[in-house]
């Protein structure tokens, strides 16, 4: 089974001002010392690495390092022709387009779906996506649900 993980999770762990700092943190060094399979459309990662650039930048990237490397088993969902025919006319209440699409590609493919994003959260569960904070799906890790 295939994790989405939103890029404000990989934000959230660069970040120690951030009020998601420790739980996106803890989180993504679980996933990645258990070897779990994680996927993202491909534009989230541009999120992360502008925001990496910026925070390395200031001095402040403080990320989730394992073994000295960020070293994440990441398959990225390209946006091409084929994308936009499979999850154009996915059903999904109004949400802003970035967030939309890690929301349709979790409803079609029936992805858990990891965020810190408020809205996203809320639109996932008006539409039936299984969706979690980042401290929610490493307690469901822990307790093996």
């Amino acid at each position: 089974m295939m994790l989405l993980v939103d890029s404000s999770v990989f934000i959230a762990s660069f970040d120690p001002v951030s009020d998601n700092y420790q739980n996106s943190l803890d989180l993504l060094n679980t996933l990645c010392r258990r070897s779990i399979q994680i996927t993202m459309p491909a534009h989230g990662w541009f999120e992360i690495q502008c925001t990496f650039q910026r925070l390395q930048n200031e001095n402040r990237f403080v990320g989730p390092i394992i073994n000295g490397q960020m070293n994440y088993q990441i398959e990225l969902i390209h946006i091409d022709a084929a994308f936009i025919k499979k999850y154009q006319m996915v059903d999904i209440p109004y949400t802003k387009a970035g967030d939309h699409i890690f929301v349709v590609i979790a409803k079609v493919n029936g992805y858990p779906l990891v965020t810190n994003d408020l809205g996203m959260i809320k639109v996932a569960r008006q539409c039936g996506v299984q969706v979690f904070s980042p401290k929610e799906y490493a307690d469901k890790l822990v307790s093996g649900a």
